[in-house]
């Protein structure tokens, strides 16, 4: 049995190595570019910690940026749906800032977005794309899939 010096020596151990166990971990995937030949190759990205992650799943599709709205902070006045059967899906590139994640994604999927993909100006390390803490437990609904943030360079075409 341990005497008390002990105890508060565990305590003291256990208090310490705490926060230093604990970690962020970023959860990554990656997007293919086939097209064009310029932006062609493999890109590290952060999925979204919203919605119903496809985890170890494909999604081929094309990739659209709007003319207008960009950051998709508010409703698209122009459908991204796919119209004929069997034809590829659409998926946003939207620029990072200016309002939630949850928002721009919500907004795109009104439109008829299959996913998202947030680019962001700067090239800086990766973040995991959540919810805002006081939003936690108030969701739009169901979100579709976010691939995620990656450099902004990838949307441009030469």
């Amino acid at each position: 049995m341990m005497g008390p010096a002990w105890c508060a020596v565990l305590a003291v151990l256990l208090a310490a190595a705490g926060p230093a166990a604990g970690r962020f971990v970023v959860e990554k995937n990656s997007v293919s570019v086939t097209s064009p030949e310029a932006l062609k190759g493999k890109y590290e990205c952060a999925i979204g910690n919203f919605g119903v992650p496809q985890y170890g799943g494909t999604l081929q599709g094309w990739v659209v940026y709007p003319k207008n709205n960009k950051d998709a902070c508010k409703e698209f006045e122009t459908s991204f749906k796919s119209h004929k059967s069997g034809e590829r899906p659409n998926f946003v590139l939207i620029d990072r800032g200016e309002c939630f994640f949850t928002t721009k994604a919500w907004n795109a999927q009104l439109a008829g977005a299959a996913a998202i993909l947030v680019v962001d100006s700067k090239d800086e390390p990766l973040i995991t794309m959540d919810n805002p803490e006081e939003y936690r437990n108030k969701s739009h609904g169901k979100h579709h899939y976010s691939l995620g943030s990656y450099n902004k360079e990838i949307g441009r075409g030469p």
